[in-house]
């Protein structure tokens, strides 16, 4: 399987963390089974590397495809969180749990194989009580959102450890996605991590250390939900001028003056925006210059992307095309 330039660099940087030993290079029985990857800290840290591969999002995409034949699908405008398109559906959050299994198998399989490859080193090196890391990389997948990842990985720390924990924290890096600018880099521990008086200091400093490994600002929030975080894919984030649509959409953002309203409420703003410009559109109807049309292409502009946050169904919308004559 091919290695991932991130999958290199990670190798390199593994081995200038404190005390850092290449478990390979140990040369153990190979009988004895699996192992993990790496030992820091005097072998007081054990760490297994694993890569996400294989885009869910091909799931993603078949799963709502053959949701949307159902005649109480929701009408969306634009792109829309999975779980807020599924809330609208009367079995949505059964539909919700079934899509979050397929997408986090990759995720799920990768904690379960850290967990038995720490276990395993303990075992063998004598270390019963090291604390055990997996460092969870994704290079490119996007579908793999963080947020949700990092939920699912807190899910597996409490409750898919058995009678053997081993998995104390996680430490999730994603060059897929963007927060304020920078690649996130995202620890999550479990509960027993409070035994090491020394994690906490330990697990935040490596943030810093694979940022000036990479020549990369690091930019830390106190945010505790990952909810919090501002994340979005890295083909989404913008380069070059704004268009006039990118404009209006930021300046909506920073001032969503429609979040507050109902979704009635909401929907009849969508029904006056489209109706008023409509008419411009239509063969025969009135004619303006495009910079008098602005003010109307930005209302619309505005409500697509109120109406796009928070998941409105649309079904109920009065639209132009419509109305009786």
């Amino acid at each position: 399987m091919a290695t991932s330039d991130m999958e290199t660099r990670f190798h390199t940087f593994a081995l200038t963390v404190e005390g850092a030993e290449a478990v390979d290079d140990l040369l153990l029985d190979t009988r004895e089974g699996q192992r993990a990857d790496y030992l820091w800290r005097s072998r007081s840290v054990i760490v297994e590397l694993k890569v996400l591969r294989g885009d869910p999002q091909v799931k993603v995409d078949s799963t709502f495809e053959e949701l949307s034949k159902r005649d109480d699908y929701p009408v969306i405008f634009g792109q829309v969180a999975a779980h807020k398109v599924l809330a609208h559906l009367p079995d949505g959050a059964e539909q919700l749990r079934r899509l979050q299994q397929k997408v986090m198998r990759s995720v799920e399989a990768a904690f379960r194989d850290a967990k038995g490859q720490i276990a395993n080193t303990k075992r063998i090196l004598g270390l019963d009580d090291s604390l055990g890391i997996l460092v969870l990389l994704n290079p490119d997948i996007e579908a793999l959102d963080p947020i949700d990842v990092g939920r699912e990985i807190s899910r597996l720390i409490q409750q898919r450890q058995g009678d053997v924990w081993a998995v104390d924290a996680v430490w999730l890096l994603s060059e897929a996605h963007a927060v304020g600018g920078a690649d996130p880099c995202i620890i999550i521990e479990g509960d027993k991590v409070e035994r090491f008086s020394w994690a906490d200091a330990f697990l935040s400093a490596l943030n810093t250390q694979w940022g000036a490994f990479n020549n990369s600002p690091v930019l830390t929030s106190d945010a505790r939900p990952l909810t919090d975080l501002p994340m979005r894919r890295k083909s989404e984030q913008r380069t070059g001028p704004l268009t006039n649509e990118q404009r209006w959409r930021a300046d909506y953002r920073a001032n969503p003056y429609l979040s507050q309203l109902d979704d009635d409420t909401v929907r009849s703003f969508g029904e006056t925006a489209i109706g008023d410009l409509m008419p411009y559109f239509l063969e025969g109807g009135p004619r303006k210059p495009m910079a008098e049309l602005e003010p109307l292409f930005e209302r619309w502009t505005h409500f697509l992307e109120e109406a796009s946050d928070r998941g409105l169904d649309a079904r109920a919308m009065e639209l132009p095309h419509e109305r009786p004559g």
